[in-house]
C-alpha cells in the first residue's frame, strides 16, 4: 500500500493534484479544503488511501495523517464513498469537523455539496465519540461564526473564493462573530 507520496506538485486543481516523483505523475483526488491550502508549486507531501473500484485504483491525499485517519473512519460507514467523505472534509478543519460530530450537528456537515441530512445524521450517529477533541464546544462556536461570516460577506457581493481565504486568514483567538466579520471585511480590503 501507498501510505505517503512525496514530490514535485505539478498540477493543482480544485479536486484533485498531480504530483512528480521518480519520473511518474501521481493523480491524487483531494478535498478542496486541501486544494486551497496547496502551494502553487513546488515540493509537497501527501499522505494517501489507495481505494480499488470497477475500473481501476484512485488514490486519495491529505496534508497530514489525522485527516487521512477522518477519511478512512467516514468509509467504514455504510453508504459514504469516498468522494462524500472528501466533501464532508471540506466543510472545515479536523477540529471543528470532530466538534460538530461529537456535539451532533447534522446541520454543519450537510453543508457539503451532495451530502444530504440523512448522509449527515448516519455520519454522526456512527462517529459520534469514537475521536474525541478538548475544545469541542470552542471549536463549534468557531464552525457556527465562520458559516455566518461566509454568508455575511456573501451579502455584501464578495466572490466565494475570496472569503475563504480572508476566514482562513483570521486568527484563531477572535471568536466573536462580529469580529471575524470586520476582522474578514479588513482582510478583503488588503487584498484588494
Amino acid at each position: 500500500m501507498i501510505y505517503s507520496l512525496s514530490g514535485k506538485l505539478i498540477v493543482k486543481n480544485p479536486n484533485f493534484a498531480v504530483i512528480e516523483t521518480g519520473g511518474i505523475g501521481f493523480k491524487i483526488f483531494i478535498s478542496p479544503r486541501t486544494g486551497k491550502n496547496l502551494p502553487k508549486n513546488g515540493k509537497v507531501r501527501f499522505f494517501c488511501s489507495l481505494i480499488p473500484h470497477r475500473e481501476g485504483l484512485d488514490l486519495y491525499g491529505f496534508l497530514n495523517e489525522k485527516e487521512l485517519e477522518i477519511f478512512e473512519l467516514f468509509l467504514s460507514i455504510a453508504g459514504i464513498g469516498p468522494k462524500a467523505a472528501l466533501k464532508i472534509l471540506g466543510v472545515d478543519d479536523v477540529n471543528g469537523l470532530l466538534a460538530a460530530i461529537n456535539e451532533g450537528r447534522g446541520d454543519l456537515l450537510a453543508k457539503a455539496a451532495g451530502v444530504g441530512t440523512k448522509k449527515a445524521e448516519r455520519v454522526i450517529l456512527e462517529m459520534r465519540g469514537k475521536i474525541q477533541t478538548k475544545q469541542n464546544k470552542e471549536n463549534l462556536k468557531l464552525m457556527e461564526n465562520d458559516i455566518e461570516t461566509e454568508s455575511a460577506l456573501k451579502n455584501l457581493g464578495y466572490k466565494k473564493e475570496k472569503i475563504a481565504n480572508a476566514i482562513k486568514q483570521i486568527p484563531s483567538d477572535i471568536l466573536k462573530k462580529e469580529e471575524r466579520i470586520k476582522t474578514a471585511l479588513k482582510i478583503l480590503a488588503k487584498n484588494a
